[in-house]
């Protein structure tokens, strides 16, 4: 937990799908609102799909950009984060992760697999990402997603060709995050 990063760059090597499902069962195994278990997940390897998922991603993502607040713009800039997402076509594969609306607490239970996901695939030496598209319908149209699945991330996974230090990505230090009681308060 402490070293995962986000990784935006991977090398061609092919990863195992036998290694991609036991990621895959580690999502599987994430609690969830009422047991309902509401995700799913779509393994895109085809490397034709991927090349349409990228420039479907990346006309949402223009789009996105130009509305954005200036402050954002101004930290996508900083950050190196721009329209073009080409680990969408780099990494060897991409998990889509859809939660069945018709479920309680959907969202929230698919946001929890996916942090198993995360923390699996760090464990197994992968690099990942969670790329959120401002918007996701194209998903459904390329994956034939059934009308009740809203995707909410694509996750890149493959071994990283980067390895951003947790220095370059600080976390915020424990004490300026929680309160006791009541916010603001520590004792």
């Amino acid at each position: 937990m402490r070293n995962r990063r986000s990784i935006r760059k991977y090398k061609k090597q092919p990863i195992p799908i036998e290694e991609v499902l036991q990621v895959l069962e580690a999502g599987r195994l994430a609690p969830s609102g009422a047991n309902q278990q509401p995700w799913t997940y779509i393994l895109v390897t085809d490397s034709k799909l991927k090349q349409e998922i990228r420039k479907e991603a990346e006309m949402v993502e223009k789009s996105f950009h130009c509305k954005a607040p200036e402050s954002l713009k101004n930290w996508f800039k900083k950050q190196g984060i721009t329209p073009q997402k080409s680990f969408l076509t780099e990494a060897p594969a991409l998990i889509v992760v859809a939660g069945n609306t018709k479920f309680p607490y959907w969202l929230e239970s698919t946001w929890i697999s996916i942090a198993y996901i995360l923390l699996q695939a760090e464990s197994q030496g992968f690099g990942t990402l969670t790329y959120t598209p401002s918007d996701t319908r194209f998903l459904n149209k390329l994956l034939k997603t059934p009308k009740d699945y809203q995707p909410v991330a694509i996750i890149p996974i493959g071994y990283p060709a980067e390895k951003p230090s947790p220095k370059e990505r600080p976390r915020k230090p424990l004490e300026t995050i929680v309160h006791r009681n009541t916010y603001g308060s520590t004792n």
